[in-house]
């Protein structure tokens, strides 16, 4: 209750800001469009907030939910938040912001983008050199966060309407994957060196993503009882939390790959509990 009187008060407080002619201006100025002096034909700031492009929208946005790229900033091990998006997802939002959404909405005021025009232009996404249509699932992933953006103007009082909940995209896969068979696997791992065949030979057979398989240190590994503690995730040399609560809970080890892992310790520049499995020895250890 207390979180919620304050949520009140801060609203009103941002009311009383909006009615300003100063913000009224700002806001007026970030639209591109224009605010008569006086008389009836004046927008009211709520109307202004509306007419604001969708690239303010989204700068607001990074400002709020994508702190590191506004920052331009990496977090510590220690600023995990539950409210927080990780820095591997804050970096997938970016690029996607980036690459797609902006290019094409960023000058579009937030009442012109339709649900019926996201989801023809949605259709038409290929990659300019190859020619190679984007998959569902990322289809799928910039309508999702197309829609997020929109929450968040709902959230902040800025629209009141999310056109992109009636975006149809599926996110079902095209082909079926093409999975390995374990002949496959083992003659592939035969024609690689340490220490890259035993990181796919790990990742083949415990299927850890690709920043808990970084991410792993000497100490993380029980021999004695075959498992893998996975307790973070490391992407773009930033470490984090594992990607979900599922992804932290203990992964068996057969023997054969227990073993080939042992191997690789034994032989490692970077044996200590503490040293990452994987480490770098360009970077003398201190990065996997």
């Amino acid at each position: 209750m207390e979180r919620s009187s304050n949520r009140r008060l801060d609203l009103s407080q941002e009311h009383r800001h909006w009615h300003s002619p100063r913000i009224s201006e700002r806001i007026s100025r970030a639209s591109g469009c224009r605010c008569a002096p006086s008389g009836n034909n004046q927008q009211t700031p709520r109307q202004l907030i509306k007419s604001i492009p969708l690239e303010t929208l989204v700068n607001h946005y990074r400002q709020h939910e994508l702190p590191d790229m506004f920052n331009k900033t990496k977090p510590g091990p220690d600023a995990a938040d539950e409210d927080r998006k990780s820095y591997a997802t804050q970096v997938t939002y970016e690029g996607y912001l980036k690459k797609w959404i902006l290019p094409r909405w960023g000058a579009c005021r937030l009442a012109d983008v339709k649900a019926v025009e996201v989801e023809k232009w949605l259709r038409t996404l290929c990659f300019k050199k190859t020619g190679l249509t984007l998959a569902r699932g990322s289809k799928a992933k910039i309508r999702n966060i197309m829609s997020a953006l929109y929450s968040h103007a709902i959230r902040w009082e800025w629209t009141d309407n999310n056109p992109i909940t009636s975006v149809r995209q599926s996110a079902k896969r095209q082909k079926v994957p093409d999975v390995l068979t374990p002949e496959e696997i083992v003659a592939i791992l035969a024609e690689l060196p340490n220490p890259l065949r035993t990181m796919i030979e790990l990742d083949a057979f415990t299927g850890l993503r690709r920043g808990e398989l970084i991410g792993l240190r000497w100490e993380d590994v029980d021999f004695q009882e075959l498992v893998l503690h996975v307790r973070r995730s490391v992407v773009a040399m930033v470490e984090g939390a594992p990607k979900t609560e599922v992804s932290q809970k203990d992964v068996p080890l057969d023997a054969q790959t227990a073993e080939s892992l042992f191997a690789w310790r034994q032989t490692c520049p970077y044996p200590g509990p503490g040293d990452w499995v994987f480490a770098s020895p360009a970077m003398k250890g201190r990065q996997p």
